[in-house]
């Protein structure tokens, strides 16, 4: 009897770590049920990466779980990929990953959390841009202190690798340089810095090249921006701020600065993202400075967004003009209602003509010859509505003098060398054509002439002239200017 008492609580305490163990929560991927003809799969433990190419695909693996379970894009669902199931129940699951195709010249990447209770399982999604070799990342995230890092390489083509200069101190490759290799092993060192620090390797081919960032984590947490400043031009458009950070950032962008915004359906990658900015319809550039920050770390970075101001002419802010008079156009931004809005000071410069050309028009303007044996100069003040300042278009006509000309009868001349020249210079070539001189400045006749060839500058302190040509005659009169 004192056997069968003593049984008991053996028995007892058996059946209850069993109801503990059947209890303990489990969330794995199944890697053996991967399915896929357009991806490939690498990692494991607790983030595999889905690797697919440039063009549409799905790809396939099973989710065993012993409980219920969510599943949740980070920083918002990308348009580009999506998830056939993103919550389910003890058993196992069948989830499927579809991409469309990547028209871009960039690679993007998605991560999908899936947690049950106090597990989590990640899976980033990575697809390659269009027209380049195949590795199975182009970025890799390597602890401070170090280790290996495995680069799968997927091309029909010779390639070689090299580890940017600026990080062969730390970044080792561990294989040969041989050609049509598929992994390419590299050694990291520990990183004895406070902060985060980056190295590329590139891999090129005949197919082209690609680009490898390896991020290694400081002893301390860090944000990194791409840039600190990013320049934009007066019209609208699109810029990018890559963020490389082992902390989970948000951004925040000052409530006047409502001339930009993120494009959240265009994000390309977890940590990339894209903005939009309006066009900039005043005469001074504004700022806007956009905060990168975690707050649990106090850690912060600012990217300073500057957009240069409108302009309202496109085009050239100096024309030099012949003595012999000439037409010029000058095209201007938005609909500049007509010649009351495009004044000079002096009256040889005349608006002929305005023509629309698309979102704004073209002037064009008749310069009449100069009568006078010096150059003249003068402004043309260009306005637009809603502009309080305008802008100014400076006109320099040559005179007479200082000159000088030849006759040539060659096809190909080459102009002669102007020494000590202070300011511009033309050179008419008796063709109906000129240009701005510069030294070995050449010029091709469509027929044998004879061509008058003439030289306007203003001055002209020294002239070289080459050996003569049999017919060449020179008039160097209208350069006794003292």
């Amino acid at each position: 009897m004192k056997n069968r008492f003593l049984f008991r609580p053996i028995l007892c305490a058996l059946l209850g770590l069993l109801a503990l163990t059947a209890c303990r929560p489990e969330l794995d991927y199944v890697v053996d049920s991967f399915r896929s003809s357009q991806a490939t799969l690498s990692g494991g433990g607790e983030t595999i990466t889905v690797l697919f190419n440039s063009e549409a695909g799905t790809a396939s693996i099973d989710l065993s779980a012993s409980g219920n379970w969510t599943a949740e894009f980070v920083n918002g669902r990308a348009y580009w990929c999506t998830l056939s199931q993103t919550e389910g129940k003890r058993g196992l699951a069948t989830l499927t990953f579809s991409v469309q195709a990547n028209g871009e010249y960039d690679e993007r990447s998605a991560s999908v959390v899936f947690t049950s209770g106090d597990l989590k399982r990640t899976v980033v999604v990575v697809q390659k841009q269009r027209d380049a070799m195949l590795v199975s990342s182009g970025r890799f995230d390597i602890a401070a202190e170090g280790g290996t890092v495995t680069i799968e390489v997927s091309s029909n083509v010779d390639f070689t690798h090299a580890v940017a200069a600026d990080a062969g101190d730390w970044i080792h490759s561990m294989s040969t340089k041989g050609l049509r290799q598929t992994g390419v092993v590299f050694r990291i060192d520990a990183n004895p810095m406070l902060t985060r620090r980056s190295g590329t390797i590139t891999f090129n081919g005949a197919g082209g090249s690609e680009t490898v960032t390896v991020y290694q984590k400081g002893e301390i947490p860090t944000i990194v921006v791409s840039e600190e400043e990013v320049a934009l031009s007066a019209e609208e458009g699109v810029f990018r701020v890559e963020i490389a950070s082992n902390l989970d950032v948000t951004y925040e962008i000052p409530a006047d600065c409502d001339w930009v915004r993120e494009l959240v359906t265009k994000t390309v990658s977890t940590r990339t993202y894209m903005f939009a900015y309006d066009r900039n319809h005043a005469r001074e550039a504004r700022t806007c400075p956009i905060v990168f920050r975690n707050e649990e770390y106090e850690k912060a970075e600012t990217v300073s967004v500057v957009q240069n101001p409108a302009e309202i002419v496109r085009d050239a802010q100096l024309i030099l003009c012949p003595s012999t008079g000439d037409t010029f156009s000058i095209l201007t931004h938005g609909a500049v209602a007509g010649f009351d809005q495009f004044r000079f000071d002096t009256d040889w410069p005349e608006a002929v003509s305005v023509t629309p050309e698309g979102d704004g028009n073209r002037f064009v303007v008749k310069v009449a010859p100069n009568p006078d044996a010096y150059a003249r100069q003068t402004t043309c003040l260009v306005y637009r509505p809603g502009f309080e300042e305008p802008d100014r278009v400076a006109f320099l006509q040559f005179g007479q003098l200082p000159s000088f000309s030849y006759v040539t009868s060659q096809r190909e001349v080459v102009a002669p060398v102007l020494l000590g020249l202070n300011g511009d210079a033309l050179v008419i070539w008796g063709d109906g054509t000129y240009d701005v001189y510069e030294e070995g400045l050449t010029h091709q006749y469509q027929d044998a002439g004879p061509h008058t060839i003439r030289i306007e500058g203003d001055p002209l302190p020294f002239v070289l002239i080459g050996n003569p040509q049999n017919g060449m005659r020179y008039d160097l009169r209208n350069l006794n200017v003292l």
